[in-house]
Order: structure tokens, then C-alpha cells, then sequence
């Protein structure tokens, strides 16, 4: 699975709507591993993006980053070339996100087309 699906903010509320399901036992167990992994993985995306900023974002005489009215970080051309191709290096980055298969889910669970589509990766026909 790529990076970029699991920073989609859409794909945290699909996969918290999954957990708030009537699970058998083993697969609620399975999926909150799954789950501990994935903000791991978003804890670390959400560091290195931050020193990535803080390494291309242009800086006040202070050191601090430049902030534009929306509290968003001012970048040069230059910088902005450097940042955004080192967010796109890292976004698409392969990630080892342990799955489900979708019989482990029983019978009861009901999620959207949309849903399971933010879940294909993690959701996997067996």
C-alpha cells in the first residue's frame, strides 16, 4: 500500500467506521493492530514532512518559518521545487500494512462502495 492512501484523511474515517462494525473477536483484534500500524506510519510521514518544511520553507531572521496569513509556510521557487519533490518521493513510497480478508468480516457489517474502495489494500478478497 502507498503512502498517500494512508495520509487521505478520508481513508482514517473509512477505517474508524470499519472498527465501529460488529466484528467477529480475531478479526476486531487484527484490525486494531492494523489500525496502531497505520498512525505509526502517519506519526512518521507527519515528522519527516515537518523537517522537510522546516529544511525548504523560507526562513525569518529569527530562523523561524515564514507564514503566510493562513498560517501556511512560504516557500521560494527553489524550495518549493525541493519540497515537493521529496513529499512526492515519500508519498509514494511502498508500505507492509497487514490486511484483512473480506470473509473475516462476517455477515453484519455494512460500509459504502466508497468505503470499501479507501480500504482496498487493507480489505483483500481471499
Amino acid at each position: 500500500m502507498k503512502l498517500a492512501k494512508i495520509i487521505d484523511d478520508r481513508f482514517h474515517i473509512a477505517l474508524n467506521k470499519l472498527s465501529g462494525e460488529a466484528l467477529p473477536l480475531k478479526t476486531a483484534f487484527k484490525l486494531k493492530g492494523i489500525m496502531k500500524q497505520v498512525r505509526e506510519e502517519y506519526l512518521k510521514y507527519d515528522e519527516v514532512r515537518r523537517e522537510a518544511l522546516s529544511r525548504h520553507g523560507e526562513k525569518n531572521e529569527d530562523g523561524s518559518l515564514k507564514l503566510d496569513e493562513r498560517e501556511n509556510v512560504q516557500f521560494s521557487e527553489e524550495g518549493l521545487m525541493a519540497f515537493t519533490s521529496e513529499l512526492s518521493e515519500l508519498t509514494n513510497m511502498e508500505l507492509n500494512i497487514p490486511t484483512v480478508n473480506l470473509s473475516e468480516l462476517g455477515d453484519k457489517i455494512t460500509i459504502t462502495i466508497e468505503d470499501a474502495e479507501l480500504l482496498d489494500g487493507i480489505i483483500v478478497v481471499d
